[in-house]
């Protein structure tokens, strides 16, 4: 059986998942601007679907955005944005849903989250 590095997924699954990359980037950065913890419970995040022309919102409260973040390979998006075929629905909110990635892209995903020691 090989590793994770002996796996890589096709152009357009590592393309996806760069897309969505991206967005955590973004919000991680925001998620740390102190003038972004007022008195409201949850907070807006952008949408981290693979569409990179997606401009869609998801709120979230620190708490669930935290429990998101605990893979490198889970990522929130908005109902209906996921991609069946690269990535997998593991947790159905009323306005939000987490999808996990393939195995495939694993190595591309925890290359690009903002939270790993390079």
């Amino acid at each position: 059986m090989g590793t994770l590095r002996d796996v890589a997924g096709s152009p357009r699954e590592e393309r996806l998942a760069k897309n969505e990359a991206m967005f955590r980037a973004a919000n991680e950065g925001a998620a740390g601007w102190q003038e972004r913890h007022g008195d409201s419970e949850t907070e807006l995040y952008f949408c981290e679907c693979a569409d990179a022309e997606c401009r869609e919102h998801v709120a979230l409260t620190k708490a669930e955005y935290e429990n998101v973040r605990e893979s490198s390979l889970t990522f929130f998006i908005v109902p209906a944005h996921e991609v069946p075929d690269v990535e997998t629905v593991v947790e159905r909110h009323d306005d939000w849903v987490v999808i996990e990635k393939a195995p495939e892209v694993a190595e591309t995903v925890e290359r690009l989250n903002p939270r790993t020691d390079q």
